[in-house]
């Protein structure tokens, strides 16, 4: 009979039983993620020169990506920071089922880059991620690991070695110059992996990234999302077309577990490079 799971035998009863129960076992309620989303967004902290000079906030993406589509190629900074602090800039979001856990990407673009230094790393267009780890997510939801990236790299923090906003949103500094996201502020202000400025100061400047999430899609999304030619961002591809677009896949740190000043994500990873 269609829909019965059966055995002829009283023998083999158990195991059809079980592979019954394992056949019948529900989707995952893709409905519960842009809840989860909000109650887990990162809290970003910034350096008390953003917005000034060169120094630029969070920017619109589509807002970008019209611009260039129209032919106008200059410069794109955004120097409103009321436009994070008030919610209008959004921060994008994209979750996946890994094992029991949901991984949960947070990513925010920036028009441009300053020099890091005298006369490097300025560049146009960028974006940066922190991905969340919520485990157990089905059946008691927590917050864990937390990857912060920076770079085209990434490392990283479990409890107890980030700080968090009300428990459940985890503090990332974003670098003054790069845009990098760190678990900690500092920096000597150089080109250096870790060495971005990001000072709040008393200025205190952040974003409530959770006031205004909008989810990645390349089908029913908003207009970039679903074009991967990467001249619109400057040689960049974004972050659908990326290789760590599979959260399942990320590992838990990139380059060198000593500081130098290249990529060297290892050095303050909590779980080596070991799987995320």
């Amino acid at each position: 009979m269609k829909g019965v799971c059966w055995s002829s035998s009283p023998l083999l009863v158990l195991l059809p039983l079980l592979l019954c129960l394992v056949g019948s076992g529900t989707a995952d309620k893709t409905d519960d993620f842009p809840a989860l989303a909000e109650a887990y967004a990162p809290y970003l902290r910034f350096d008390s020169k953003e917005g000034q000079g060169d120094l630029c906030f969070p920017h619109d993406p589509q807002d970008f990506y019209a611009t260039r589509q129209a032919g106008d190629w200059s410069r794109q900074c955004n120097h409103d920071y009321a436009s994070v602090e008030g919610g209008k800039t959004p921060t994008y979001w994209h979750a996946m089922t890994c094992g029991y856990h949901l991984h949960i990407a947070y990513w925010n673009f920036y028009g441009y880059n300053a020099d890091c230094d005298c006369c490097s790393g300025e560049r146009d267009a960028w974006w940066e991620f922190v991905v969340v780890k919520i485990r157990d997510w089905k059946v008691k939801p927590h917050m864990h690991e937390v990857m912060f990236g920076q770079k085209q790299g990434w490392y990283t923090r479990i409890p107890g070695h980030y700080e968090t906003f009300n428990q459940t949103h985890p503090v990332a500094y974003v670098g003054k110059s790069q845009h990098g996201t760190y678990h900690d502020d500092g920096g000597t202000g150089t080109c250096c992996y870790y060495e971005d400025f990001r000072n709040p100061g008393g200025a205190d400047q952040h974003m409530v990234t959770w006031a205004n999430l909008t989810e990645l899609k390349q089908v029913d999304g908003e207009e970039w999302m679903s074009d991967s030619n990467t001249d619109w961002w400057h040689g960049l591809e974004s972050p659908m077309f990326r290789e760590d677009w599979d959260l399942c896949g990320l590992m838990g740190c990139t380059g060198a577990s000593l500081q130098v000043c290249g990529t060297c994500g290892c050095h303050k990873s909590d779980i080596g490079d070991d799987p995320f």
